[in-house]
């Protein structure tokens, strides 16, 4: 029987054989498998592929424990979200970090000046999300690991100089980067791990400086479908709505826990996926409390306070949760 298979499978396939990294072949062979046609013509090439990314997961995990193998761009994820600011040599994306947290970033007049990635925790309200600075992006000769780190995170942001007389190359070479990457596509298999060009945004840093405006105007006519925000580190403006959106960009919700009886914790939300549900809520608080859930009450989003609700109940930002078992 002949496999039959589509022109996205081979796009799929021709990425895995350019890939890099395990991680881009993983997310290759992903593609793959989700959206080879399933018949029996096909039973033999899903059983290869299947047998490649099992032993890619082997081999990533056996990496990942290795205390011999230092990547810089696997950061741990801490806080609400990892976010990930990306763009070309003296873009601004230290900057931005610099002012929206305490990292100690190395800001300088010259490009090449961050050498690895570096962490910040950018607060807001009660949450702290983690934000990491790139290496310039020469799109030339990105590492396979810069690649991964993208992948990993849950938000991507692209920082432009957007007084430079570049603005709107540094923008399009970045996109088409990330296009030609595979981490922006139009549409994403179930399973695979990317964004389309809505989830961006475009942070247009340094616009204090002369011809800002009239790039910003060119920019948002060539890039509709892309969030453009525009602030300058320099005299601080717009920097006060980067934390809210950098939160609206992770889609979470904060949850806070009540002991039966006593006051609900306030100080120390637990972060949830939206549409994260009671049982998933207890499974972050211990595991035995999910196992042995019977209902919650909830305050916040219910009808009334202390409204009891089932385990599969969805609940909403800021809701209190008291868990029964």
């Amino acid at each position: 029987m002949p496999a039959n298979l589509t022109p996205q499978y081979y796009e799929a396939e021709k990425a895995y054989k350019q890939a890099k990294t395990v991680e881009e072949k993983i997310s290759a062979l992903q593609e793959m498998l989700s959206i080879i046609p399933k018949h029996k013509g096909t039973e033999k090439l899903q059983g290869q592929l299947k047998k490649k990314l099992s032993k890619l997961r082997e081999e990533g995990e056996k990496k990942s424990k290795s205390t011999s193998t230092y990547n810089p761009y696997r950061i741990d994820k801490e806080g609400a979200g990892q976010i990930i600011l990306i763009g070309l040599p003296n873009a601004g994306k230290s900057s931005v970090l610099g002012a929206l947290s305490n990292a100690k970033v190395n800001i300088a007049e010259f490009p090449f000046s961050t050498g690895i990635p570096l962490a910040g925790m950018v607060p807001h309200e009660d949450v702290n999300i983690q934000v990491i600075d790139t290496p310039p992006l020469v799109v030339e000769d990105v590492l396979g690991e810069m690649v991964g780190a993208i992948q990993r995170a849950e938000a991507v942001v692209i920082v432009i100089d957007a007084g430079s007389g570049e603005a709107l190359d540094q923008l399009s070479s970045t996109v088409d980067f990330l296009e030609d990457k595979r981490l922006v596509r139009e549409e994403i298999p179930e399973g695979v791990k990317a964004f389309r060009r809505e989830d961006l945004l475009v942070i247009a840093n340094k616009i204090d400086l002369p011809g800002a405006g009239e790039n910003l105007e060119i920019i948002n006519e060539l890039y509709p479908d892309l969030r453009i925000l525009p602030i300058s580190v320099k005299i601080g403006k717009g920097l006060e709505e980067v934390p809210r959106i950098f939160f609206e960009m992770l889609d979470v919700i904060r949850i806070y826990s009540k002991i039966p009886g006593k006051e609900p914790d306030m100080d120390a939300p637990f972060v949830l996926r939206r549409g994260g549900t009671v049982l998933e809520f207890a499974q972050e608080v211990h595991k035995d409390l999910a196992d042995g859930l019977e209902k919650a009450r909830i305050w916040g989003s219910a009808k009334f306070d202390g409204q009891p609700v089932p385990r599969d109940h969805v609940l909403a930002d800021r809701d209190i949760v008291e868990l029964h078992t």
